[in-house]
């Protein structure tokens, strides 16, 4: 019963960190973009009816049953603005107000002889909804919550709680345009919703066919994006990947990652990202300027996972004959969703090979402190956010301030991610800190290029 327990935390934990981080990484992947369809259906419906009901039966007198619409109408307006900004208690709230401003409409909603119930017919795009937005692993909301709406679409449809009769039902004269009305919505909310579900399964089974062969056509695409210091010196770069489609053309990784980590195809997709820097860094190796730089790649969890990881990437290191000290392994903080001492000792493993760690998008939302003392990080990188909300956050200021002390203190390098222009990075140079990304000082761009960056930036740095 103990593991159970713990497993089935760490699966709901894993279904919070796919709906929050998914959306802050990849915030115009396939399917965020269909989620976000959901959840402004949702709102549309439940806004129109929530309004239109309470409007009614505020004429009528019957005060309990507008407040019951009324608070129909207030999920809509939170899943109008959930639409806006992912977050998975967001959507627990409202899959379970919905459940229950459903349930009590139904009870409400008693059938005549020439009336049938209806408002039970809502229970079937709520579980249609929920088991497309939450992983399946999601123990309560993945798999407990879709049951729990059909079995009251049963109990209600066959007339189990007939039983429970309330006497303040709705007026009998609106009945009748109250069971057109939920039949009609509720048919095409559902209809809408399996054409979003449907779209998206055939598109990730034609997308993950051509994803399966993208390495082995040499499809796969890596571009660079420079990391620099105070005095805007290139320091390193790093590796960020893109997939020239031959239909589709070049595609973000919003677009195919999140596929390439359900699939398990990022392990191999990984290693090959891994191999076209490590080939990068072998053509730097005599070039004076160039062989002290170093190449960051990002590390998905599910490749940490991976009992061959340590190996597969001293191999391709190997292979390419380059200094593992000029490669620096960036991962996410959601690989806190992993076994924290099996990381530990396959991080350890190629750190003592000579490989550095980062822990990328630091602040995002889940890390913490703990992390730090346990895993072999070199570099913190703090996320974007940081950068947006500091311009007009004294709280954020301070919270950065303290990052950096934690970062000095753990004798770990501190490194700003997503500035943007020069306001910006004069705010953040003026905090104390020493190491940037951005597109203020390079957008990721191709190997060629960003080499003869470097090569300038060198000389003008020294010119200087």
């Amino acid at each position: 019963m103990y593991w159970e327990k713990i497993n089935s935390e760490k699966n709901t934990n894993a279904s919070r960190r796919e709906i929050d981080w998914v959306d802050k990484k990849f915030p115009r992947s396939d399917r965020i973009i269909k989620i976000r369809k959901i959840l402004s259906l949702t709102s549309f419906v439940s806004t129109v009816l929530g309004i239109s009901w309470a409007a009614c039966y505020f004429m009528y007198a019957r005060f309990e049953l507008a407040l019951v619409f009324v608070g129909l109408s207030l999920v809509g307006v939170l899943s109008y603005f959930a639409s806006k900004k992912f977050n998975y208690i967001l959507f627990v709230v409202i899959a379970n107000s919905l459940l229950i401003v459903i349930a009590a409409i139904s009870f409400y909603d008693t059938p005549l002889p020439y009336v049938p119930r209806s408002a039970h017919v809502f229970f079937l795009p709520l579980a249609m909804g929920v088991v497309f937005i939450f992983n399946q692993n999601d123990k309560y909301m993945g798999k407990v919550f879709p049951k729990i709406c059909l079995l009251f679409f049963a109990a209600f449809g066959i007339g189990i709680l007939d039983s429970i009769h309330l006497e303040n039902s709705p007026p009998e004269n609106i009945r009748m345009v109250g069971a057109y009305s939920n039949y009609i919505f509720s048919v095409l909310l559902l209809l809408c919703i399996i054409r979003i579900y449907r779209n998206d399964m055939n598109e990730k089974a034609s997308l993950g066919l051509d994803l399966a062969q993208a390495v082995a056509k040499n499809e796969i695409v890596v571009h660079y994006q420079p990391q620099v210091d105070e005095q805007q010196r290139i320091l390193g770069i790093e590796a960020l990947v893109r997939w020239q489609h031959p239909e589709r053309g070049l595609l973000s990784p919003d677009k195919f990652i999140p596929l390439a980590e359900e699939s398990l195809l990022i392990r191999e997709i990984g290693l090959e990202v891994l191999r076209q820097s490590c080939q990068l860094l072998n053509q730097w190796a005599n070039d004076p300027v160039l062989k002290n730089k170093y190449i960051a790649v990002n590390v998905s969890p599910l490749q940490l996972d991976d009992d061959d990881f340590v190996a597969a990437v001293k191999q391709v290191i190997l292979d390419a004959e380059v200094s593992p000290e000029n490669i620096e392994l960036e991962l996410t903080e959601s690989a806190q969703c992993v076994s924290m001492e099996d990381a530990k000792k396959k991080m350890q493993a190629l750190q003592d090979f000579g490989v550095r760690w980062a822990l990328d998008d630091f602040g995002a939302g889940f890390s913490s402190l703990g992390i730090l003392s346990v895993l072999p990080v070199h570099r913190l990188k703090i996320d974007r956010q940081f950068v947006k909300e500091i311009e007009h956050s004294a709280s954020s200021i301070k919270l950065l301030k303290k990052v950096l002390e934690i970062s000095e203190v753990m004798g770990m390098t501190a490194t700003v991610e997503g500035v943007e222009n020069a306001s910006q990075f004069k705010m953040l140079t003026g905090l104390g800190c020493k190491n940037f990304q951005g597109y203020l000082f390079g957008r990721p761009q191709s190997a060629e290029t960003v080499t003869n960056a470097i090569k300038v930036n060198a000389l003008s740095s020294f010119t200087s």
